[in-house]
């Protein structure tokens, strides 16, 4: 079996052999130029997750929103989930937040500034699947939304401005990212106790 045990590649490997299996002329070759098995091989080998893929985004589509944004094989594909999963996930740090209707603490303009720091959450999330790069600091952040969203935020001051928000949002991505990933964790379990019991 060759099947991976990280289930962050698997979501990828599962949508990518899944997008791959409809109609087309695909290639079946990797980087290098060798392929280390033909797209019908990763189909099968990946069925299964993508099975429970399918599943979830019919039984739990805010948790498949999440995998798809953080894990999926294809950016565009992964961005048609974004503002399901912005939407799940603002509602986690909302309530998250004993404050939020308080209009002096909360004001609009920084409430409105919340959906694209968690844009930005996700961003990063994704562009760190290995979780081995360090964590954008507060200067990177505020240049992502500004640069993609025309929104300032003062880093200056961002222990007290915007770390409790950041704070809550990335606690609301781990949880939602771990309901999402579990379930494909124990399928490669099952797969993998299932061939040591054949072999």
């Amino acid at each position: 079996m060759s099947i991976t045990r990280e289930p962050r590649l698997a979501w990828a490997m599962a949508t990518k052999s899944a997008s791959k299996a409809a109609p087309g002329p695909w290639v079946d070759e990797m980087p290098g130029g060798h392929s280390s098995m033909t797209m019908l091989e990763l189909c099968a080998e990946y069925s299964p997750i993508w099975s429970l893929i399918q599943r979830m985004e019919r039984e739990q589509p805010d948790t498949a929103a999440i995998g798809h944004v953080i894990c999926h094989a294809d950016t565009e594909a992964s961005n048609w989930h974004l503002d399901d999963a912005v939407a799940a996930l603002m509602g986690r740090v909302v309530a998250m937040i004993p404050n939020w209707g308080d209009g002096r603490a909360w004001r609009q303009a920084k409430k409105d500034r919340v959906p694209h720091l968690i844009r930005i959450a996700l961003l990063e999330r994704r562009e760190n699947l290995s979780g081995e790069r360090p964590a954008w600091q507060p200067e990177r952040i505020g240049a992502v939304m500004h640069e993609w969203y025309g929104m300032a935020i003062t880093t200056r001051d961002w222990a007290r401005d915007w770390l409790p928000v950041w704070s809550c949002i990335q606690v609301a991505v781990d949880d939602m990212e771990a309901d999402a990933l579990e379930p494909v964790s124990d399928v490669i379990g099952a797969m993998i106790r299932r061939e040591r019991i054949a072999a």
